[in-house]
Parts: structure tokens; sequence; C-alpha cells
């Protein structure tokens, strides 16, 4: 038995309204656990750079103003330290949670 066009057209327009990417690649989460000043939200900027997440434009930024606090080595952790008390104390406050891609994963 065929569907009623009218049932067919719902199911359609349903399915447009879902944001499902067609993605086959596999999906991996990653964790950085350390102690403090071990360089946990370092990683995860030189990753996001790495990945696309932080254009290379907005890196030059967080170094320019990183070395303007006197604090030159803190700019690759500036791309997931964003509130003024991370960066002051270079110390992260809150989770970061960060989105990349990468060619197969």
């Amino acid at each position: 038995k065929g569907e009623e066009p009218a049932a067919a057209e719902a199911e359609d327009d349903a399915e447009d309204d879902i944001d499902v990417p067609d993605d086959r690649r596999e999906h991996l989460n990653i964790v950085f656990v350390g102690h403090v000043d071990a360089g946990k939200s370092t990683i995860g900027g030189h990753l996001m750079y790495l990945t696309g997440g932080v254009d290379k434009r907005t890196l030059e930024k967080y170094e320019r103003e990183a070395r303007e606090k006197n604090r030159e080595s803190w700019y690759l952790s500036w791309a997931l330290d964003t509130n003024e008390e991370e960066r002051a104390k270079g110390k992260t406050v809150e989770c970061g949670l960060a989105h990349f891609t990468t060619d197969k994963k």
C-alpha cells in the first residue's frame, strides 16, 4: 500500500525540521585532566586552532592581548578561557567545551 500524499509530505516536512547532519565520521570525546598549570586549556586551544575551531586572526589577537598583560605564553588557552577572571589569574574557572572536526573524526 502506498502512503497518502498528505502523510508523505508531512513526513518530508518533519525530516526537514530536524537538523541531523549526514556525517559518517567516527565520534570521539576528548577530556583533558591534570593538575593546576598542566596546560589543559593551552593544549585545548592549540587543538582548536589546528582543527580550524579558532582562526589565525583571532589567535593573533589573543597573542597581542596576552603580551600586553605580560602573559605571552597564555594566548592559546584564551581560546577556551574567555572570561576576564580566567585570563587575569591564568586559571580556568568554568568547564571548557569545544567542538571540532577532522577529516576522519
